[in-house]
């Protein structure tokens, strides 16, 4: 039941614990983060994006606490339980309660083997709440960044202690986009152009289109050319190896 429901009922609306002062967190995670953007322009060094990326996931762990929790089932009652692989479309995906409406229609068969089944089915898919935190596709630039982080603060300003559990998720999901892309920003620039290596450094020495350090170093090794290893002479017990200097000392 929502607030409002709630308050219309005469029952009122307690506000969860801890939520006041985890909201009164995040919108100061929030708001600090004009600060960070300030100074960050196209081609900044990905070391300038790491103090934006930790901010962002702090505030992300805060709003997904606000945040009803995701399940692996999005069922209500096993959201922990097994999915099912086979799961018909617009049924759930929880194993269990797709098992229990199966049992009930080969049970009861027809129209009343249906309706049964239907009152003991979960949720439809599409009111399930997935797992995962959605992922921005690429490119991540700095104008991606801002804008997920404008739709974060549209969704910041009209958030409030009574607001409905759907806005924390969609504000989670906005800050989880606005982090993954802080964190593209902070990984070391490819400027090897080395798939392997991204981060590698480049080798001044390597021809064209082989900057990268380490398979130049590994393309080396392999031409090389083995030489045949050499033995040193067997020391018997009791004997000290005698080492040959390559230079004198001098005298004195």
């Amino acid at each position: 039941m929502s607030p409002q429901e709630q308050h219309a009922a005469g029952r009122g609306y307690s506000v969860p614990t801890g939520r006041p002062y985890a909201l009164r967190e995040l919108q100061a995670a929030l708001g600090s983060l004009g600060d960070h953007l300030r100074d960050l322009y196209e081609g900044a060094h990905p070391t300038e994006y790491e103090a934006v990326a930790d901010a962002l996931y702090a505030a992300f762990r805060t709003a997904a606490g606000l945040a009803p929790a995701k399940s692996h089932t999005g069922c209500p009652e096993h959201p922990d339980g097994a999915l099912d692989p086979e799961a018909p479309d617009g049924w759930g995906r929880c194993l269990i309660c797709n098992d229990r409406r199966r049992r009930g229609l080969r049970e009861r068969g027809g129209r009343a083997g249906r309706d049964a089944a239907a009152r003991l089915a979960g949720p439809p898919a599409g009111e399930q709440r997935r797992l995962g935190y959605p992922v921005p596709d690429p490119p991540y630039t700095l104008q991606a960044l801002h804008t997920h982080l404008r739709s974060v603060e549209e969704r910041r300003f009209h958030l409030t202690l009574s607001s409905p559990s759907d806005d924390f998720v969609r504000l989670a999901d906005d800050v989880h986009r606005a982090f993954i892309v802080a964190r593209e920003l902070s990984r070391p620039r490819n400027a090897s152009g080395c798939s392997e290596h991204p981060g590698a450094p480049i080798d001044p020495d390597a021809p064209p289109g082989e900057a990268c350090i380490f398979c130049a170093g590994r393309k080396r090794r392999a031409q090389r050319s083995a030489a045949a290893p050499e033995m040193l002479p067997r020391i018997r017990r009791g004997e000290r190896r005698q080492l040959q200097r390559r230079f004198e000392r001098p005298p004195g």
